[in-house]
């Protein structure tokens, strides 16, 4: 398993970050997780593709992780041609959230058939749903009003933690139980920001979430701030990782 940083950044692309997109290969098919506003310019960067990706899992149905989608759908549309199917998976409302954005950027071009065949799968916590790639189990994750999720991803013997974006919740401790690998939103050092995680916050709890490896995403200006005070590591754009 390979996975690249396409987007490391908070929705305001601190530190000229891109927005949160991650993407895992088992060297025959693709998961991209989450799908922000800069996603083809994060795969162009790093030398992918978008019929690299198979799968698409979306944490939450806010711009900074799901709005890419459209620019996705242009380039396959467009540029690869795609014929093989695409599956999105994520949280209530993503289709009618998917159609309505691709409608208001790019009325007609957008609107189907599509020359492929693409499935919405909704992922509803607890549940958990397996596919030809991998095994999804959710947790609610603690970000607004709106549904989000917090994700563990397993693929064969691996296992990915992924907290999307959320305060701190006691089902992340079972989230990254485990795992090869925490993915972890820290948007600030010490700031309480509704919605959001904090480096101090996650300190106090560090001896219970039991994962192999943690990895920072999602990070703001405190963060690039206090680098030198930060035992984790911290996710660049690029980054590429093998477990």
């Amino acid at each position: 398993m390979q996975l690249t940083f396409l987007g490391s950044g908070d929705a305001f692309s601190s530190g000229g970050r891109l927005q949160s997109g991650i993407y895992l290969s088992t060297g025959k098919k693709g998961l991209l997780l989450d799908c922000g506003a800069t996603l083809l310019a994060g795969l162009h960067r790093c030398g992918l593709a978008t019929e690299q990706i198979d799968d698409i899992a979306i944490s939450h149905l806010h711009g900074d992780h799901f709005s890419g989608i459209p620019f996705f759908f242009l380039d396959a549309l467009f540029v690869q041609q795609r014929r093989k199917p695409l599956n999105i998976f994520g949280p209530t409302g993503l289709e009618e959230r998917v159609v309505s954005t691709c409608h208001a950027l790019y009325p007609g071009a957008l609107d189907g058939p599509f020359p492929f065949t693409l499935n919405y799968h909704i992922l509803t916590p607890p549940k958990t749903t397996v596919t030809e790639l991998f095994k999804v189990s959710t947790f609610a994750a603690r970000h607004g009003q709106a549904p989000a999720l917090s994700m563990r991803l397993e693929f064969g013997t691996c296992t990915i933690a992924y907290s999307g974006d959320t305060e701190w919740h006691p089902d992340l401790i079972k989230l990254a139980r485990g795992s090869d690998l925490f993915i972890c939103e820290c948007s600030s050092y010490d700031n309480s920001v509704p919605g959001h995680l904090n480096y101090k916050t996650l300190v106090q709890h560090l001896t219970e979430l039991e994962s192999n490896r943690i990895i920072l995403t999602h990070t703001g200006p405190q963060i690039d701030a206090q680098r030198h005070q930060i035992v984790l590591e911290v996710a660049q754009d690029g980054l590429q990782i093998r477990l």
